[in-house]
């Protein structure tokens, strides 16, 4: 057992194991692990780490792009995954004001604009849309949304070329590339650590403009039914249900937040839509904190606990900044009893960001833990998870407002504190028995389509003793 990590009895190699650091710490100091030199390191100040996964000498690899390229397709996806976020709650801070025109209730309009979250994420946009509804048109806000959309399409079609390889050319390079690595891994102190690819020379890198091309072929041989069924097995997998009540419930707590926002201020502090909108600037503060420390705190911790463990890297060590998600309590209980303690609505604004917060650090936490232990088929349970959430998210959207008229604004926000604090729980048991989980996926590939099936893993002693 490592920092509360169960060892796993069946398989001697756990898929997610992995060398991080090529240096490891004895009595406090630092000490080079030689066998690491044939791996692939980063550069500059982390230059003692060892990639994972391990960049293949494939050109078309993201992981070998020009650095230019790199931050030309990141920040355009996340403009247009922002934007789908912006899409469904951007007239919340007007739903009070929608609802009077139409001679409807708040459940209805919320209900309306929800129907968006059965194929979106949601994330921001009132705060413009605050304005432009208070001072211009509701109407008129949606052509701005137009505008946005067709830029981010150009972007996509420019910007995002296709990553993917085909099943044939992936085997040639996992078969090529894991012998040579296996050997140099064996011999290092730590026993139980992962091997990774490390792909042989492959031709030129392909021209700007074969990257334009809408379609590529067929990037796998299956049938098209079974493609379409293949993430139903990923429901059996304990990190698909972590992930879900983690991260996308998560989401689903905080997502009503804003479909309430124009209900909640204008109950407690008699807010026009423009000044609803502005309540959504503690949620940006909250992300700005989050990425500012999420990022480096991150990196740095994983290094540091890997260093104490030989140099070896557990994925569950990620499961550590769950406690993020206490953040989320906090914001949910302290609105609550500060509502009803008539908190000045800077208050309100402070735990809107704390929520915000919560859910940058401990779902970056989640999604990696998740990208660790199914790598590829991670899109598999994304897939799966972001469905059930969206048919949660809307069906709330029938009864989230009622429930803030009819039981108080106290009431609601602690039904809230309660959702995120028992989904937190979900962590604990994933922390302590996620290196056997992580055993279990790989002694199952043809459930779980994986790429590193138990049959190239030796089985440990506790095995061999049964």
């Amino acid at each position: 057992m490592v920092f509360g990590i169960l060892d796993d009895r069946r398989l001697e190699t756990v898929p997610g194991t992995g060398l991080l650091s090529d240096r490891r710490n004895v009595h406090g100091h630092q000490v080079a692990i030689d066998k690491a030199g044939e791996l692939k390191h980063g550069t500059g100040s982390y230059s003692h780490i060892v990639l994972i996964p391990q960049p293949s000498d494939d050109p078309r690899d993201p992981l070998n792009w020009p650095r230019w390229k790199k931050e030309a397709c990141f920040w355009t996806l996340i403009f247009a995954t922002s934007l789908a976020g912006v899409l469904s709650p951007e007239a919340s801070a007007g739903y009070t004001l929608l609802a009077k025109q139409f001679n409807v209730s708040v459940d209805e309009i919320t209900s309306s604009f929800g129907a968006l979250v059965l194929g979106l994420g949601i994330f921001m946009g009132p705060l413009i849309y605050g304005y432009v509804i208070q001072n211009l048109s509701w109407q008129l806000g949606f052509w701005f949304t137009s505008i946005a959309c067709g830029l981010s399409f150009i972007g996509v079609f420019f910007c995002v070329p296709e990553a993917m390889t085909t099943e044939v050319e992936s085997q040639i390079k996992e078969n090529a590339s894991r012998n040579s690595i296996e050997k140099t891994l064996r011999k290092s102190e730590s026993p139980d650590v992962e091997s990774f690819d490390r792909t042989p020379p492959s031709p030129s890198p392909p021209t700007f403009l074969s990257q334009l091309k809408v379609y590529n072929g067929r990037l796998s041989e299956e049938s098209v039914w079974k493609i379409l069924l293949s993430p139903l097995p990923f429901v059996l997998s304990p990190v698909t249900w972590f992930v879900f009540l983690t991260y996308s419930m998560q989401t689903v707590w905080l997502s009503l937040v804003p479909l309430c926002s124009s209900t909640i201020f204008t109950i407690e502090y008699n807010f026009d839509a423009a000044q609803v909108g502005l309540t959504n600037l503690g949620g940006i503060v909250g992300i700005v904190l989050a990425m500012l420390v999420t990022g480096p705190l991150n990196d740095w911790g994983i290094v540091w606990i890997s260093q104490r463990n030989r140099g070896v890297y557990e994925p569950e060590y990620r499961l550590m900044f769950m406690i993020g998600m206490l953040f989320g309590v906090f914001g949910y209980v302290g609105w609550a009893v500060g509502n009803d303690q008539h908190m000045p609505w800077i208050g309100a604004v402070a735990c809107i960001t704390m929520l915000n917060f919560s859910m940058v650090v401990s779902g970056s936490a989640a999604v990696t833990y998740l990208l660790d232990t199914h790598r590829a088929n991670a899109l598999h349970i994304l897939s799966i998870t972001n469905f059930a959430k969206n048919m949660v998210l809307y069906g709330s959207t029938f009864f989230a407002n009622g429930i803030v008229i009819s039981r108080g604004v106290k009431v609601a926000l602690l039904i809230l504190g309660a959702c995120q604090a028992f989904c937190w729980l979900a962590s604990v048991p994933m922390y302590i028995y996620g290196k056997r989980v992580r055993s279990f996926i790989a002694r199952h590939p043809r459930l779980f389509r994986g790429d590193l099936p138990a049959s190239k893993f030796p089985a440990g002693e506790h095995a061999e003793r049964r």
